[in-house]
């Protein structure tokens, strides 16, 4: 049975995109949709634990926690596993901040490819809160994501919408295209 299992196609759903762009609560809603798993922003919790501002090798050791997570939750997922957060945002950051993106992380974005990225657009407001810090540079982020997945030739599309339900709509819609 666990073999069998192994074999079905599991497809990998990345929702991606510049802080508070509604990616945790997009995530959440696709895998009560698809009475799958999904995997939260180990960002989030890996910075509320840190007694110090992060620095390059706390995003480093964020990118090591989300493989470890989507490796550990993607057994449990049933044909989908959504990621509230990547490896391209993660190189994204690292640029961002001037910081050199390693060569390790570079092959396993290429070898971690998702099926799909959503790429969730700026048009919802800025809400604040501790981890954020670029409420004027969405614009400019929100190019670099899309400017990244079109150099990685990844399949992606923007998920647009001001509440929740108009998001997971367009994302619906996008998913049901590709499986």
């Amino acid at each position: 049975m666990e073999e069998e299992k192994l074999n079905l196609m599991i497809y990998r759903i990345a929702v991606t995109g510049t802080e508070s762009t509604g990616k945790s609560t997009l995530a959440e809603k696709l895998s009560i949709y698809y009475k799958t798993v999904y995997v939260p922003d180990y960002s989030r919790y890996y910075i509320d634990q840190l007694p110090h501002k992060y620095g390059k090798m706390d995003v480093l050791e964020i990118a090591r926690g989300i493989i470890e997570q989507e490796d550990r939750m993607i057994s449990n997922a049933n044909k989908i596993l959504f990621s509230d957060n990547d490896l391209i945002n993660i190189k994204i950051w690292l640029q961002y901040y001037n910081w050199e993106v390693p060569a390790w992380l570079e092959e396993e974005i290429i070898k971690r490819k998702s099926d799909l990225y959503l790429l969730c657009a700026v048009d919802l407001p800025w809400i604040a809160d501790e981890q954020r810090s670029n409420p004027n540079d969405r614009a400019d982020l929100f190019s670099r994501f899309k400017n990244e997945l079109e150099k990685a030739s990844a399949t992606f599309a923007v998920v647009t919408g001001l509440v929740p339900q108009e998001r997971l709509n367009a994302a619906l819609a996008h998913i049901d295209s590709l499986i």
